[in-house]
């Protein structure tokens, strides 16, 4: 069987694993089922399986997607070798294309806090996107929480250039179709054999059911009650203990 399965919320509640998350990938690794765990955090895989592996679930750098990877594989699919990318260096490092100033084909937005990038950088990527230079992004998020505030995240500015421009940027963060086409990819798999797994009911399940995989929506982490009204999965679980 096939599995996209959901870190945050559904594996994990913060450092801790969820009931029944460590059994579930075990006997997953026990009968040779192909998976992959998803998140839209773009920290590196390295850490994210650090982060896995101290909860107790051990699993290999390769099974892990995250919009990052799913770019690379945009890129690697397009032979793509040159790009301007938007973000720390830290993030920068994690995309396997050249960041140059000049010449790229494409640009990717995935952070524009923690360099504190401003409006220079926001004309720039006007300019690029008017010069027909493709756009793609890791999250259309609006804003996240910050010590319970709202704080600007990198979806608000992929408005701000949409809206002045007129040019979709593609995402390639859940639940976007680009994001779970990669997945599928990667898994070798028709999207009809591929379980997802979620607790977030707009990104996982949605993004599952628009994409034609079985969602399956879990009642932890972000889940509240009556979301399975909203997404109609295709099952619904109290935790990873029960059988899907």
């Amino acid at each position: 069987m096939n599995y996209l399965i959901d870190i945050d919320g559904t594996l994990l509640n913060g450092s801790e694993p969820m009931k029944g998350a460590k059994e579930f990938v075990e006997k997953l690794n026990k009968n040779g089922d192909k998976y992959l765990l998803m998140t839209n955090s773009i920290k590196s895989i390295e850490v994210q399986q650090k982060r896995l592996l101290q909860a107790g679930i051990n699993v290999s750098a390769q099974r892990i997607l995250n919009p990052i990877v799913a770019i690379n594989k945009y890129l690697l699919d397009s032979n793509i070798k040159k790009v301007k990318v938007v973000g720390t260096d830290l993030e920068i490092n994690q995309v396997k294309a050249s960041n140059v100033k000049e010449g790229y084909e494409v640009v990717v937005l995935l952070d524009f806090e923690k360099s504190n990038f401003g409006y220079d950088v926001i004309q720039g990527i006007v300019d690029d996107a008017e010069n027909g230079i493709k756009v793609v992004t890791a999250s259309l998020s609006p804003y996240y929480l910050k010590n319970g505030k709202k704080a600007v995240d990198t979806g608000s500015f992929v408005k701000v250039v949409e809206g002045i421009t007129g040019v979709k940027i593609d995402n390639y963060g859940k639940p976007s179709m680009a994001y779970f086409g990669i997945a599928g990819k990667i898994l070798d798999a028709e999207k009809e054999s591929i379980y997802v797994i979620g607790d977030d009911w707009s990104t996982d399940i949605l993004g599952a059911n628009e994409y034609g995989a079985k969602s399956v929506l879990v009642k932890t982490g972000k889940y509240k009650e009556n979301d399975e009204v909203k997404c109609n999965p295709f099952k619904t679980l109290e935790s990873l203990s029960e059988e899907i």
